[in-house]
């Protein structure tokens, strides 16, 4: 045992003689506040930067160093410093270097909250939440390099949607008066730590339903998965219910998800698609509803829309001026407009945010028959407007100056 020991501390000596050689080249300050680190992870999610996240967590070959060069002299922690000097794979799972879970939740947590609607970008800090995290037996004597740990939780709100996420937090760690870490573990939408629990606990009983129930595809089922849909939509405890329409047969439907796409037409003529898709109905292809505006027209104008074999969109406009066949990759559309004359354009929309009240108004559109025209500048930030008059801006110089030059070879100069 003492033998492997050895051979596993010199391996992980040379690997961080490498590593603190590379992380040496610029010297780091990390935050002296708790505050501050808490602004630099969430600044890692914004940007999705995981080599800053990676930045904020102690080294091994650091953390080593504290342990060996200890200047405690009380045999009681002497005692518990040698748990750490015969066990140094404790200290490696605080190195993301070496414990790649702590790089992989990170991902999970961006990924799932796009899934959820979270425009990165956008997300602002609400609020935090840290509390003492208490050692465990597998850590005993670490208490003697960070006698400061926390966990908690971080609340943020997204600008666009208007919605407030909760982002679970733990080992936070205070070392020598600069603060580390800062493991990002889970996100949900929440306003509270109690609701954050509480739908916590819903997803992981869902998660267990969902292990104890494979669900096995058969020839019959693969032809139609309403069956399946229905099945999921009953038991998903994280459903959210939203408004019900009511169809021309009586058949109620219900929107389930709502999403905004920006674009061109052959990269130069402004497109703006809403969408809107309905709950799966038992007997009946998938439904949609939704609006669209090209160019600089004023007015959206409603949508047919529906699902080809292919998979693809097929959208055609009430006023007949043109049709769209779109397929989605990611969070993309790419496709081709055509009108009746056959001029074709192609087509790339973009999902983007929406701002306050835009939504809102699109919905009345569909619902309640509200007239399409909307003001585009209500929803514009300073930031845009002021981009668009610079645009503008020098548009005109453009045009004054081949004015001048008109004139002057006029007069031969």
């Amino acid at each position: 045992m003492r033998y492997f020991l050895v051979i596993f501390i010199i391996l992980i000596l040379s690997r961080t003689d490498v590593s603190g050689q590379f992380r040496s080249r610029n010297k780091r300050q990390w935050p002296k506040t708790e505050g501050e680190l808490m602004n630099k992870l969430l600044g890692t999610l914004q940007n999705r930067d995981t080599a800053a996240y990676f930045e904020l967590f102690p080294p091994f070959d650091t953390l080593w160093s504290m342990v060996i060069r200890n200047s405690d002299k009380d045999p009681e922690a002497q005692r518990e410093l040698n748990n750490l000097k015969e066990r140094p794979q404790i200290l490696i799972e605080f190195d993301p270097l070496y414990n790649r879970d702590i790089i992989g939740r990170f991902c999970h947590v961006l990924a799932k909250g796009e899934d959820s609607g979270v425009q990165w970008r956008s997300v602002v800090m609400a609020r935090y939440e840290l509390r003492r995290q208490d050692p465990t037996r597998n850590l005993i004597g670490y208490d003697k390099i960070a006698p400061d740990r926390f966990r908690g939780y971080m609340f943020v709100s997204d600008a666009f949607n208007r919605v407030t996420y909760c982002i679970t937090v733990s080992e936070v760690q205070k070392i020598k008066g600069q603060f580390f870490g800062g493991q990002v573990m889970n996100i949900l939408e929440a306003k509270t730590v109690d609701e954050f629990h509480k739908k916590e606990a819903q997803e992981q009983a869902y998660f267990e339903w969902l292990a104890a129930h494979p669900i096995v595809l058969t020839d019959s089922v693969k032809t139609d998965t309403t069956a399946i849909n229905d099945s999921l939509a009953a038991v998903n405890p994280l459903l959210i219910e939203r408004e019900e329409e009511t169809d021309d047969d009586g058949v109620r439907r219900e929107v389930v998800d709502r999403r905004y796409y920006e674009g061109t037409l052959d990269n130069e003529i402004p497109i703006r698609f809403y969408i809107r898709h309905m709950k799966q109905i038992p007997g009946k292809p998938p439904q949609y509803d939704g609006l669209y505006k090209l160019g600089d027209n004023k007015k959206y104008v409603r949508l047919e829309i529906s699902r080809n074999d292919n998979g693809k969109l097929i959208i055609e406009d009430e006023s007949a001026t043109g049709t769209m066949e779109l397929t989605l990759t990611g969070r993309t559309y790419t496709g081709t407009w055509a009108n009746a004359d056959e001029n074709g354009f192609d087509v790339t929309l973009k999902q983007t945010g929406t701002p306050k009240g835009k939504i809102e108004m699109l919905d009345k559109i569909l619902d309640r028959g509200a007239s399409g025209r909307i003001d585009e500048r209500q929803f514009e930030t300073e930031d845009s407007i002021d981009k668009a008059g610079a645009k503008e801006g020098a548009k005109k110089d453009g045009e004054n100056k081949k004015k001048k030059d008109r004139k002057k070879k006029k007069r031969g100069e």
